[in-house]
């Protein structure tokens, strides 16, 4: 009876979640040594390729949308795990919550990709904007200083025209008390 009620409560007992081998990828995939990343990825890829299983695709999707790694690929590993979710596939319930799982961790990232790339873009926008203002502003100051030279030469100009007329009148009139005769 003891034996019969331990073999129930084993085939009762939930088995454990057999993502274990998702996980050793993910594990091979982390930052650090760039020639274990590619390999890994040529790796699953090759397998996905050869015997292109539900879990195989999803181990490649999983390799190439990882963080970190030089060729990660979000948007392609996010399409590859829609595609596997969207037709008949033989994985498992907790394969499933995996896949689920890095569906929605790619669709973050590639949403967070685009909003990078929409403010870099703002960013060089205005950085280009500021530069035609700065270009403007430029010709402009530049426009004015011109243009109180051209005053400035001119005021010099009759400046010394003033003071030549000054010199011309005390010129003559030096010269006039000694035209003018004695007194008797």
């Amino acid at each position: 009876k003891s034996g019969a009620s331990g073999q129930s409560a084993e085939s009762t007992a939930p088995k454990p979640a057999d993502v274990a081998s998702y996980f050793d990828v993910l594990d091979r995939m982390a930052p650090g040594d760039a020639v274990r990343q590619s390999t890994e990825l040529a790796s699953t890829l090759t397998l996905a390729q050869q015997n292109p299983t539900a879990s195989n695709r999803l181990r490649y999707a999983l390799a190439l949308g990882a963080a970190g790694h030089s060729l990660s690929n979000p948007v392609e590993a996010r399409r590859l795990i829609a595609e596997l979710l969207a037709g008949p596939n033989e994985l498992t319930p907790e394969e499933l919550d995996l896949a689920k799982a890095y569906l929605r961790e790619f669709d973050a990232r590639v949403a967070l990709y685009a909003e990078i790339a929409r403010q870099r873009e703002e960013s060089e926008q205005k950085l280009k904007s500021s530069d035609s203002s700065a270009v403007r502003r430029a010709d402009a100051l530049a426009a004015e200083n011109a243009r109180l030279k051209k005053q400035l030469n001119e005021a010099e100009r009759k400046l010394e025209a003033v003071e030549e007329m000054e010199r011309s009148l005390l010129e003559q009139a030096q010269e006039v008390p000694a035209e003018t005769p004695p007194r008797p």
